[in-house]
């Protein structure tokens, strides 16, 4: 450990911006073209909880496929299992809700104030041009925001967060990383040696095996923390 992080590293989709509410509303709209009506919230969730395991899944398969295909081929892969007969415009439905996603509301006066101490990055499971509006929305300068398509890896991948710490010029441990996810953040960070604080938006059941340095709730209290002796020696 060293006596105080030189980058903070984060999280996008779900950490800093409303990911959960984004691809919920997206996957409803595909789901209600199809239907000819709106449809109910229990099938809606159903969906979006099998969309996101298929597409987990093919992120792992080789050899790399960017983030847009994987997501258009593991939608088109659960409406079929719904008995749904995929249609061309599918994937455009879902991804136009994807492109620009705004920040939780306590995200952008979080970042403002870590932003004159330390240089901020993003890392994400994601591609380029797909996220370059979401990061704008936020409204804060990030220094760094490193994608998927870059490393060509998504995480667990340690090599998303090698590629990372190789663009930004750090050690794992000279970094915090900031993030929702529990295999895709905490897991690796684990695994790495690096320092982690686990946003729980969602109130979940933490996996001991992988616990992190702390937890809050949301972004708010972060500015507090990592100024605080807890990150240093």
């Amino acid at each position: 450990m060293v006596d105080e992080p030189k980058c903070i590293t984060f999280d996008c989709y779900g950490t800093l911006v409303q990911w959960h509410r984004a691809l919920r509303d997206g996957v409803g709209a595909v789901l209600a073209e199809h239907a000819g009506s709106s449809v109910g919230d229990t099938e809606v969730d159903e969906t979006v909880d099998t969309l996101r395991s298929l597409s987990m899944e093919q992120q792992q398969r080789p050899p790399y496929r960017d983030y847009k295909t994987v997501l258009r081929s593991s939608l088109e892969e659960v409406l079929a299992r719904r008995g749904m007969s995929p249609r061309p415009g599918d994937g455009e439905t879902l991804l136009s809700f994807l492109r620009d996603i705004p920040p939780h509301p306590e995200v952008p006066a979080a970042l403002d104030r870590l932003r004159s101490q330390f240089r901020l990055a993003i890392i994400s499971n994601s591609d380029d041009d797909l996220i370059s509006a979401t990061v704008a929305s936020i409204g804060v300068p990030i220094d760094f925001v490193v994608t998927a398509e870059q490393a060509r890896a998504y995480k667990p991948d340690h090599r998303l967060f090698s590629h990372a710490h190789a663009r930004i010029g750090v050690t794992p441990e000279e970094t915090v990383h900031v993030g929702m996810g529990q295999v895709t953040d905490l897991k690796v960070c684990h695994e790495m040696g690096i320092r982690v604080v686990w946003i729980d938006r969602l109130g979940e059941t933490l996996n001991p095996d992988w616990a992190p340095d702390a937890v809050l709730p949301d972004l708010s209290g972060l500015p507090g923390l990592l100024t605080s002796d807890v990150w240093r020696t």
